[in-house]
């Protein structure tokens, strides 16, 4: 009996306890529901009242609502709106930099803008720390293929090749989301080798390795269906002028900026490829070297050069007439060579190669606080820091600026936006670094050397 007493016992304790968690739980669940709706209710009395603050002004004819707009990240616009009447309403939405070029979205990564927090379309800020996990990819491809420029899209990569066997595909899209089993969901040989492509919506843009038509563009119905839909080759100046092979590329507005290697035109073309079919040039600037890296943004192209002006700064708002307005040339232009260029929310950011060996004053990473239209800053960053090996990639957000070196041991570093020593971190891989792309809150370098996307991810 006193067996039997204790097991009771013990059972109505048990009961009793999960009886007090369970409380406790539905008592927590309750207090978030009601917090959620309380939420909920505050928003959609906020919403009725601009509503009509708004329909109010349009019967009375007068503007209640005023609003400010500035960068958002690296590719959106955020605005700020005011409503006034009997009561104040203010709100901030975050809308495409260019709704009437939506495909332009498409064109540049959406990512976080600060990696740390994890901060994608909004400005709420939570405690981190400045622990990262790198975790290697490999893609299931020939690791013989001279790997040349990537992008990543929710778990789906876009890697091109140069390859010297004229068989290989020159484009991938692997899906990854497996990291452990990556697929190759499609790929395409165009001819030649692709040296830098841009993604538009359902187009990939390729600058290619081909004198004999040096941009290709690209159909995809879907991620299994790649498809060329046309090239295009540069006219030549005369007609035994020596024709070039493409470098780099960057879309936005329908236009197509195409960089060439050094040839005898121009090494900056704007292509007018509102008609797939049919791309038309429309305007070009000589630079007399080979175009590296180019970035476009609101009427001005950021150009990473590989002679002594190895950053120009080009007008683009009448697009048949390019016009050089700035440029910078650093110390050790005659070995060095402009490599990169990004901008996040109107700073500019530069990188360059190393030369071959180091000369620490000679630096390879540059930053300015602003664009302006007249860049008359450009002959003095704000700030700069030597990088032995040189820069194959930069990204930035609110708070940092994240490269991809070939600094032995650091091929992957962290600097604020002051390129402090002081407070930067460096991570080593066991390769090379092509390039740095970016896509939500992670980060992603593609190896030059080896068929490997490093991913980055903050904890």
């Amino acid at each position: 009996m006193k067996t039997n007493r204790g097991i009771i016992l013990v059972d109505i304790l048990l009961a009793l306890s999960l009886a007090a968690m369970f409380t406790a739980i539905v008592t927590e669940s309750s207090v978030g529901a009601r917090q959620v709706f309380d939420k909920a209710n505050e928003r959609a009395g906020s919403l009725d009242a601009y509503e009509s603050i708004v329909t109010n002004s349009l019967s009375t004819s007068s503007s209640p609502v005023a609003s400010s707009s500035r960068l958002y990240g690296n590719d959106r616009i955020e605005t700020d709106i005011i409503a006034s009447s009997s009561q104040q309403i203010s709100f901030m939405q975050v809308n495409a930099r260019d709704p009437l070029h939506i495909a332009d979205s498409a064109s540049t990564p959406l990512c976080s803008v600060d990696f740390f927090d994890k901060d994608l379309v909004g400005s709420y800020l939570s405690p981190h720390s400045n622990a990262i996990t790198i975790i290697p990819i490999m893609l299931p491809i020939n690791p013989l293929l001279p790997l040349t420029d990537f992008q990543v899209r929710n778990g789906i990569a876009y890697v091109s090749d140069d390859s010297s066997t004229a068989s290989d595909p020159d484009l991938f899209v692997i899906d990854f989301k497996d990291k452990n089993n990556p697929k190759v969901l499609s790929s395409i040989n165009t001819g030649p080798g692709i040296a830098a492509f841009a993604i538009a919506g359902i187009r990939i843009y390729a600058a290619a390795a081909s004198v004999a038509a040096q941009l290709h563009i690209i159909r995809m119905d879907s991620l299994n269906s790649l498809a060329l839909e046309s090239k295009y080759k540069l006219p030549p100046p005369y007609a035994t002028a020596t024709e070039p092979i493409g470098s780099s590329i960057f879309f936005d507005k329908d236009k197509i900026y195409l960089g060439t290697e050094k040839w005898d035109g121009d090494e900056f073309s704007v292509i007018d490829v509102s008609n797939p079919l049919s791309p038309i040039k429309i305007g070009g600037l000589e630079t007399g070297s080979k175009v590296n890296n180019i970035f476009v943004r609101d009427g001005f192209a950021y150009v990473a050069d590989s002679d002594e002006k190895q950053l120009r700064i080009v007008d683009i708002s009448q697009s048949s007439m390019p016009i050089l307005t700035d440029s910078f040339s650093p110390s050790g232009w005659l070995r060095q060579e402009g490599k990169r260029v990004s901008s996040f929310e109107g700073a500019l950011d530069f990188g360059r190669t190393s030369g071959g060996y180091n000369i620490t004053s000679d630096y390879e990473a540059f930053e300015w606080a602003a664009a302006s239209p007249s860049f008359s800053m450009i002959t003095s960053p704000r700030h700069s820091i030597d990088i032995p090996g040189g820069v194959y990639g930069i990204v930035a957000d609110r708070s940092h600026i994240y490269l991809a070196t070939r600094q032995v041991n650091k091929e992957f570093q962290i600097f604020d936006h002051s390129l402090s020593t002081t407070t930067a971190l460096a991570y080593s891989l066991p390769v090379a670094p092509q390039t740095l792309t970016c896509d939500g809150d992670h980060l992603y370098i593609l190896a030059a050397t080896a068929p490997v996307i490093y991913e980055i991810s903050f904890n």
